[in-house]
């Protein structure tokens, strides 16, 4: 019983983490695919998400094991907050404008809003991570990011 007093976000956050990676891995694995063996032709869009998320699912359970070991309470700071409502944001936005716009813009608003990072190095990260995944993630592995709105437009 005394352990239950201790449940709280420390443990509910992996817990719903977990479940998220589960999800991730499912459809990557069920619906994007794995890996083409069919034709040699390697990775497909479900390979990279999948990984992670397996990733995801191990961490989550390492950390809600964790969690029990800590005696303090959790306690947030703004800068946790911020990454918390910017991936709020990053979700939220994939739905209006794409997943991929909504990630630069929340690179280059990032460097330049918290970290204070010229305009050049902000377009020069923007540019390296827009090719990447553009390059790998759209291109190569033939992922299908959400367009948003654009969907219905193209």
């Amino acid at each position: 019983i005394k352990r239950m007093k201790n449940f709280g976000t420390k443990q509910i956050v992996p817990i719903l983490t977990a479940i998220m990676g589960a999800v991730f891995a499912f459809v990557g694995f069920t619906q994007l695919g794995f890996w083409d063996t069919t034709q040699g032709e390697g990775p497909m869009p479900g390979f990279f998400p999948s990984i992670i998320a397996i990733v995801m699912v191990i961490t989550s359970i390492m950390a809600f094991i964790q969690s029990f070991k800590e005696t303090e309470k959790a306690s947030y700071h703004k800068d946790e907050i911020r990454v918390i409502l910017c991936g709020c944001g990053i979700y939220i936005g994939s739905f209006i404008i794409g997943l991929l716009p909504v990630c630069y813009l929340m690179v280059i608003l990032w460097l330049r809003l918290f970290e204070k990072e010229t305009w050049k190095n902000t377009l020069i990260v923007t540019a390296v991570i827009a090719a990447i995944t553009i390059g790998v993630f759209y291109i190569w592995l033939g992922v299908q990011f959400p367009m948003g709105l654009f969907e219905y437009i193209l």
